[in-house]
């Protein structure tokens, strides 16, 4: 038995359990008397065989018991949590011993995996996260002394090259033209994104009660948002009025109208916003970019980044990110000496420097 008085009433517990080459071990600080303390230390010892037993039937599972295992250690937001449901349906009944290869497999079945309401593949950065979540899983298992070794720590992220698709001024007013002509009730918060950085998902369940009509500004609770903190967007002037004026009869604060009279929330308007981006002649282009490009836009407005960053909603600081992915913003904010150099302008035969 491990037990040291460190004070009159004071002990140090330092209890062990092995199994086989497994060893579960908890220290613990207990004030009381010695037979006192020597209870709570069989009655650790106690839970520590009964864990170390668990752990010696878990050693040969199945990647699903692997998973079950980390969600019940660890906090997963609920975004992730559909990845691992994923994970569970397509290899669950994987044996841990089977892993490594059949999650080579696994990944080659995603590269070739598309997305219903896009037709498209996944992308590489989807791909990722399902390495980084089932790579997460079994570490955590490994640190119990369930697994020896981690089977899928050879597996590297792919690369990824980040989107830069931007806008030009031309671009934003026929983009904003095709809206208002083929989908007027997305135009407020197709507006709304290109003006304030912000997420789809925050837009679409905004309630009207959310805008606050005295400081001009919408109150993000933090259950809505993708980092789980609250967010405080401003409106433009230009949306004031709409912001003001949003029926008594809507719930929420972007909504649409049907032929009956009823107000409805926007909704998925996917369909809407690709009929409105081939009408404006732009390709390439997605609903999520627009909180790029209005970040972007702030920064050379001439914001200050944290402050463009607490309003985005961002966890770090993309100023440099965002500022530095389209080339042509980059040029345009270069100032060059004043210094001109003259020499002869081969088209014109005259002096540069006074053209």
């Amino acid at each position: 038995m491990s037990m040291r008085q460190i004070k009159p009433d004071l002990w140090f517990l330092n209890v062990r359990v092995y199994s086989g080459d497994k060893e579960c071990r908890q220290r613990e600080t207990f004030k009381g008397g010695r037979k006192e303390a020597e209870c709570r230390y069989q009655e650790i010892r106690r839970e520590l065989q009964k864990r170390a037993r668990s752990i010696s039937s878990l050693t040969l599972t199945t990647f699903k018991h692997v998973i079950e295992y980390y969600l019940e250690r660890n906090a997963v937001d609920p975004a992730s949590v559909t990845y691992f449901d994923k994970l569970k349906s397509d290899i669950g009944k994987v044996e841990v011993s089977e892993l490594r290869e059949k999650f080579d497999q696994y990944l080659l079945l995603l590269r070739k995996t598309k997305v219903k309401h896009t037709d498209r593949f996944l992308s590489l950065n989807t791909v990722n996260r399902y390495i980084a979540w089932a790579k997460a899983a079994v570490n955590c298992a490994v640190r119990a002394g369930i697994i020896e070794k981690n089977p899928l720590q050879y597996f590297q992220k792919f690369p990824t090259r980040p989107r830069d698709r931007m806008l030009t001024e031309t671009e934003k007013d026929k983009l904003i033209e095709a809206v208002q002509k083929e989908a007027p009730d997305i135009h407020p918060i197709v507006l709304y994104s290109l003006l304030v950085p912000c997420r789809r998902g925050e837009l679409t369940t905004l309630k009207r009660t959310d805008y606050n009509m005295v400081t001009n500004t919408i109150h993000i609770p933090a259950e809505r948002t993708k980092m789980k903190r609250p967010c405080i967007k401003p409106v433009p002037d230009c949306l004031k009025e709409y912001m003001r004026n949003v029926p008594i009869e809507s719930e929420y604060l972007f909504y649409r109208r049907t032929k009956q009279g009823q107000y409805l929330p926007i909704g998925d308007f996917r369909g809407s916003w690709k009929k409105c981006c081939a009408s404006a002649g732009i390709e390439n282009y997605r609903f999520h970019d627009q909180r790029r490009v209005a970040y972007t836009d702030l920064l050379l407005a001439g914001n200050a980044p944290h402050i463009v960053m607490q309003v985005s909603g961002h966890a770090t600081d993309m100023s440099k990110v965002y500022f530095g992915r389209n080339e042509m913003l980059a040029a345009q904010s270069l100032n060059f000496s004043k210094k001109v150099s003259t020499f002869t302008c081969p088209l014109e035969g005259r002096d540069c420097a006074t053209c």
